[in-house]
């Protein structure tokens, strides 16, 4: 049983898929400087994948620039490589013209995915009568047929044998190289099946949860209205704790999206004003606002409509707020919008100060250098893995914006998100 069985996807192996067509270029141009004879790679079909190494005149100039000598040419070629298919093993024969050529099978396990062709020498005296004859078939002044064929290299039929020999060799070493990477491709290809397959069952877990998530909360929040007690209180902490857990649910199940590459921007004209004050009201409804004041200041100079995706800035201010109100109880909380004019867009900035949401060093070391890297490497947030960083960061360098974090001097944190958006005048989005 042949080591190479089993492997079905071979047979859609491809060489330039497997081997990049410069160092086929480099081996081949290497093989015919060292042996002096030509040299040229195809596809298994018998097309070249390479440009032609060391042909003679003889053949590139006078018999490829005839009509009858080109289509003789590249029937030669397409019988070596057929040769070389049917065998897959190496051929040494002689072309249309009277010289010797060769071609060597480049293979990935049993199939034959290229051959290594050429020659272009002569092993014998030339017959002037049969030169004339082939050149009256070629439509080719004779006289200029045999002056040209009589300058092609005339090598020892044994010469001929060495170099096909070391061919040979070449073209198994071509073999091994497009196997390990054939190899190489079917695992990559296994891992992102897998993956594949392990994204689907979370996304389809975290939906699950999800919904489940949703309806508890609206239940739970439906009976501490109905109570009265100590336990209401109990039942809040537990709301509480639950909006945590389901924005993490929602971050996981966005975060998936993401990686799978499933992001839209939906871009409509806005205004800034209710959008922040929406997303206020709304992130205090899913997770209170633990005992923050939360402010809202917009600059004069910020466009009152604009052009842009509104429901994401509002999913990056949701997150950075949660972040916020999530980290410590008391303080005051700020959203500060202000805007500047860059060429025919506006710069819009949103900034998210908290006064008591205190940073370390490394705290806010890790958050710009996850800002820099983006999705390259996974982040944690007070011990656990951070999903909201991810979501904000990848959002806003899909809107060609910038995220930054800073620590303030007196104490507190702010996020600053800035997002080039267009003014809107009249209903139609001006400076275009």
């Amino acid at each position: 049983m042949s080591k190479y069985e089993g492997c079905r996807e071979m047979e859609n192996a491809n060489l330039l898929e497997l081997v990049d067509v410069e160092i086929l270029q480099k081996i081949q141009d290497g093989f015919s400087d060292y042996t002096g004879m030509a040299a040229l790679i195809t596809d298994a079909d018998g097309v070249p994948v390479t440009k032609g190494s060391g042909f003679t005149d003889f053949c590139r100039k006078l018999v490829r620039k005839s009509q009858a000598g080109s289509r003789r040419c590249e029937a030669c070629d397409r019988d070596g490589a057929y040769k070389v298919l049917k065998t897959g093993k190496l051929s040494v024969y002689q072309c249309h013209a009277g010289l010797t050529d060769y071609a060597a099978p480049i293979m990935v396990g049993d199939r034959v995915i290229g051959s290594f062709i050429g020659g272009q020498v002569r092993t014998s005296e030339i017959n002037v009568e049969e030169m004339r004859q082939k050149a009256q078939e070629l439509d080719i002044d004779s006289e200029l047929y045999i002056r040209a064929i009589q300058k092609t290299k005339r090598m020892a039929r044994e010469e001929v044998e060495k170099a096909a020999e070391f061919l040979s060799m070449m073209t198994e070493a071509l073999s091994a190289i497009a196997y390990s990477s054939f190899l190489s491709m079917q695992d990559c290809r296994k891992a992102e099946r897998a993956a594949r397959s392990q994204s689907d069952f979370v996304m389809n877990l975290s939906l699950h949860m999800k919904r489940n998530m949703e309806e508890w909360m609206e239940h739970a929040g439906s009976l501490v209205e109905q109570v009265d007690s100590p336990a209401a209180d109990n039942m809040r902490t537990l709301l509480k704790q639950g909006a945590e857990v389901y924005a993490m649910v929602e971050d996981a199940v966005e975060y998936i999206k993401m990686s799978d590459g499933k992001v839209e921007l939906s871009e409509n004209n806005y205004r800034i004003r209710m959008l922040l004050q929406e997303i206020v009201e709304d992130v205090i409804s899913h997770y209170g606002d633990n005992n923050k004041e939360i402010e809202i200041r917009i600059e004069e100079d910020v466009p009152e409509f604009m052009l842009g995706d509104a429901g994401r800035i509002g999913q990056v201010v949701s997150k950075l707020l949660f972040n916020c109100i999530s980290s410590s109880s008391g303080g005051k909380i700020t959203v500060h919008a202000s805007s500047r004019r860059v060429s025919y867009a506006v710069m819009l900035s949103i900034s998210i100060e908290d006064s008591k949401m205190g940073l370390s060093e490394e705290q806010v070391r890790i958050v710009k250098e996850y800002i820099e890297n983006g999705n390259s490497q996974e982040m944690e947030w007070e011990g656990r893995p951070e999903l909201g960083f991810s979501i904000v960061s990848f959002l806003i360098r899909h809107m060609s914006g910038n995220f930054e974090v800073e620590e303030k001097p007196g104490g507190g944190t702010v996020f600053t998100l800035s997002l080039p958006q267009l003014e809107v005048k009249g209903g139609t989005a001006h400076g275009i």
